[in-house]
């Protein structure tokens, strides 16, 4: 490319275009960003992607506004989506025999860190790469991670348990049921923050194949990480009664034109990177709570400590009597409700003052972001 790629300035611009986007990035005191950056990509992908926005624009507009040719242009932005650095007007899932659809003419627009291009690189080229693990968790201590999961709406949302909402609560969202009679295949995959646990030495013994159940074509091949019905619904069953959260996508994430559940990640304390902004950098919230609260009924309450025990952000403590549901902490799960044995615990709904009304859209969800982003140091203000 004609450009100056072996200035520093190119990274520079990359981190602030990233920065600038709802999800947020960061510039640390250190610089580690920079260094995920030049771990991850090339000065020729780096300068291309430098000169994207939130603004979707045809190749030929970016060739043509760059001066560059179109087809290098094209060539290197569709290099670039698969790894999510760049991204589609709509997500598109790389499913092994399925071809992906094209609807005209594709654009373009910068994508973000996360959920973004580093879950792509930590399933790709960094699977193994322990530095790379290293630097991401030196970027979310720096402030990193608080820049990401403190705005609201979260990065990821707090989806409660089958089986821990009264059915006449279950909101589109948050019915699993129906997602999984929507579909015949579903996309299960490995959980990246135990993927990048374990490269720094984790003793996780949970399972690792647990992320994903989204919708897949009917004539998705079955395989390990593509389930059938019943395969994907029994496992994900599996791992609520292994005390798993599930931190859901929004809907428009996946393709859905309506607020409805799409897939899930299933979360514990110990690897998550968005429960660690509670558990290990005391953000007040970092997954976007649910709109319930575990209530605890003292009488029917054994003191048996399994909700204890299974609480990921440690929202429910050991007393000298019964066990406490701390309410400013609880996300609103459920994994404690399925759990107890006597019933002594059930979901309320929160306030109308206190309700979060989901997103409506993609738009929607980065424009809120921005609202609450805050001061430059990426402290949160508003709910």
């Amino acid at each position: 490319m004609n450009s100056p790629v072996n200035s520093e300035y190119i990274y520079e611009r990359l981190a602030t275009a990233l920065e600038a986007l709802p999800s947020g990035f960061l510039k640390t005191k250190s610089g580690v960003e920079m260094r995920l950056i030049k771990k991850a990509f090339t000065p020729e992908e780096v300068w291309l992607a430098g000169q994207l926005s939130r603004t979707l624009e045809t190749a030929a507009e970016i060739a043509k506004r760059v001066g560059l040719d179109e087809a290098k242009v094209t060539e290197t932005l569709e290099s670039l989506v698969p790894r999510r650095l760049v991204r589609l007007d709509t997500l598109e899932l790389q499913v092994p025999g399925v071809q992906p659809k094209s609807d005209g003419v594709r654009k373009y627009r910068l994508g973000p860190f996360l959920v973004g291009w580093y879950e792509a690189m930590m399933r790709g080229p960094m699977v193994n790469d322990k530095e790379f693990a290293e630097l991401f968790e030196q970027f979310i201590i720096e402030g990193g991670g608080e820049r990401i999961f403190a705005p609201r709406p979260g990065v990821l949302g707090v989806i409660p348990h089958r089986g821990s909402l009264k059915p006449e609560l279950i909101q589109p969202y948050e019915d699993i049921d129906a997602h999984f009679q929507r579909h015949e295949r579903f996309l299960v995959i490995d959980c990246v923050c135990r993927t990048e646990q374990n490269l720094l030495g984790s003793k996780c013994e949970k399972p690792i194949l647990r992320c994903g159940f989204v919708g897949m074509p009917p004539q998705a091949p079955l395989s390990k990480n593509i389930l059938d019905r019943e395969q994907a619904s029994k496992l994900l069953g599996e791992l609520a009664q292994m005390g798993h959260i599930q931190l859901g996508f929004y809907g428009f994430t996946a393709g859905s034109e309506t607020p409805q559940f799409v897939g899930t990640c299933n979360c514990c304390g110990c690897c998550c990177g968005v429960l660690r902004g509670v558990t290990h950098l005391g953000l007040a919230e970092a997954p976007q709570r649910s709109n319930y609260r575990a209530v605890k009924d003292p009488e029917k309450c054994l003191s048996c400590g399994v909700c204890v025990e299974r609480c990921q952000v440690h929202a429910i403590r050991e007393t000298d009597d019964k066990p406490l549901v701390d309410r400013e902490k609880c996300i609103g799960c459920g994994a404690c409700v399925i759990a107890c044995p006597n019933d002594a615990l059930e979901m309320v709904p929160v306030s109308a003052e206190e309700w979060f009304h989901y997103p409506t859209s993609f738009n929607d969800w980065e424009e809120r972001r921005l609202q609450n982003f805050g001061t430059p140091d990426g402290h949160r203000m508003g709910g």
